[in-house]
């Protein structure tokens, strides 16, 4: 069963427009509205080895298009 969400859409932490989607959940919903917005970013894990030996595992997100989503649900539809 889809749900009706409304999803908001910032552009470096600014609100920029809204977008109601009806989608089965709330990271459906996201990227379905993502997608209007060009590629995804792409998240890849990597490890740092330190001088003293010891790593540090980190994420790096490249190609973001400098646009994040928040999922609210409206309503389940029938």
């Amino acid at each position: 069963m889809a749900t009706l969400y409304r999803i908001e859409v910032f552009s470096r932490g600014e609100f920029i427009i809204n977008h109601t989607v009806e989608a089965p959940d709330a990271l459906t919903a996201i990227n379905l509205v993502e997608a209007r917005y060009g590629e995804p970013p792409k998240v890849e894990e990597t490890t740092v080895y330190l001088e003293d030996g010891k790593k540090e595992h980190l994420l790096v997100v490249s190609a973001w298009h400098g646009y994040s989503f928040v999922a609210r649900q409206i309503r389940n539809a029938n």
